[in-house]
């Protein structure tokens, strides 16, 4: 898809909820011999994970509460609840119907959800974006995050690894007219998409007993496969000009942005990316560490962490960039005033 900007659509706020924090041995993670130095050091390993009978969506409803209170929006003014994300409640439905129903939101607004990973967010903000720009639409929730309860089977396991970023994240976004343009930039190709993805579960290569009895046969049916030197290869090659071009199009440079954040990534593509596009430290933010890795829930848990103060006091132009499954890639860049921003939740 070309780069583009979309006009009259605010970002009005945001609000996450995290599980407690909860500290383990380093004797409970696999692989635990390539963390030595962390060892080492002293270091804690330590985890946010949902209880067994929570969902994202569960996180994702606490987190809308307090964002509709706080914005003093009444759920009847809700005319779209999207969901963006990788564990639904259900194979089917839709969970953004289910919170639909929850929040006490209209039988008539639109509820769908859009299965995407870490560029869940980004997706999510152009689907809504488009939705509500016509001005027929006027309020709508997008709802991020990642509860997974399922393992990973990766070539290239780090101590991020140790870190379960269960998390539920909502942004509001209204129809303003005038309001500054959101500018996207995305693309894919599918010809890699085993870099990262579940291969078994769908109809080509649907669940079958063995899979479950067997560990040294095929894939546990619970499964994803993540090859990390391939995913990260193309974040490199793909995401500084697909931030250059989103920059482009709104007219600005990297240095006039004030925040960037990045999808989960590991460490040393972070460090990369931040010194190709020229951000000091301080204006670019990865994976938080204290939060994990939480899938479509990653960038907007970095932005609340991070620069939570600015965005409910003042003007921040923040750059988003993230690969996810498919593989797909995409940018934004969003300018926000004094939005609500509600403290962490932690459920």
């Amino acid at each position: 898809m070309p780069t583009l900007s979309i006009p009259d659509v605010r970002f009005a706020g945001l609000a996450v909820a995290v599980p407690p924090v909860e500290e383990f041995s380093w004797s409970e993670i696999p692989n635990a011999e390539r963390f030595e130095v962390a060892q080492r050091r002293g270091e804690t390993p330590f985890r946010r994970m949902a209880s067994a009978d929570q969902c994202q969506s569960d996180l994702c409803v606490d987190a809308a509460r307090a964002l509709l209170a706080e914005l003093q929006w009444h759920p009847s003014e809700i005319d779209l609840v999207v969901m963006a994300t990788l564990t639904p409640d259900y194979p089917i439905p839709a969970t953004a119907i289910i919170v639909q129903h929850r929040l006490g939101v209209p039988k008539s607004a639109a509820a769908f959800d859009l299965p995407s990973g870490s560029l869940g967010f980004l997706h999510g903000l152009q689907v809504v974006a488009s939705m509500l720009s016509p001005g027929s639409l006027k309020k709508a929730l997008l709802l991020t995050g990642e509860v997974s309860k399922t393992p990973e089977t990766s070539d290239c396991a780090t101590p991020h690894r140790a870190i379960h970023g269960h998390s539920g994240s909502v942004c509001a976004l209204e129809y303003v007219e005038g309001a500054d343009p959101l500018f996207f930039d995305t693309g894919g190709d599918g010809s890699d998409f085993e870099a990262l993805y579940m291969p078994v579960g769908g109809v080509r290569n649907p669940p079958r007993p063995e899979m479950f009895s067997d560990p040294n046969g095929v894939r546990f049916a619970s499964e994803y496969v993540l090859d990390v030197a391939r995913l990260g290869a193309r974040a490199h090659d793909e995401l500084p000009a697909s931030m250059l071009r989103v920059l482009a199009a709104a007219g600005l440079t990297s240095r006039e942005v004030d925040a960037c954040f990045i999808g989960q990534l590991p460490l040393p593509i972070e460090i990369a990316l931040r010194r190709e596009m020229h951000l000091p430290v301080d204006r670019f933010h990865g994976t938080i560490w204290e939060y994990g890795a939480s899938g479509s829930g990653t960038i907007p848990l970095a932005m609340l962490a991070r620069t939570a103060s600015r965005l409910r006091s003042g003007w921040q132009t923040s750059l988003l960039s993230a690969i996810g499954p498919g593989l797909a890639w995409g940018s934004a860049l969003l300018t926000t005033e004094s939005i609500a921003c509600p403290e962490l939740l932690e459920i």
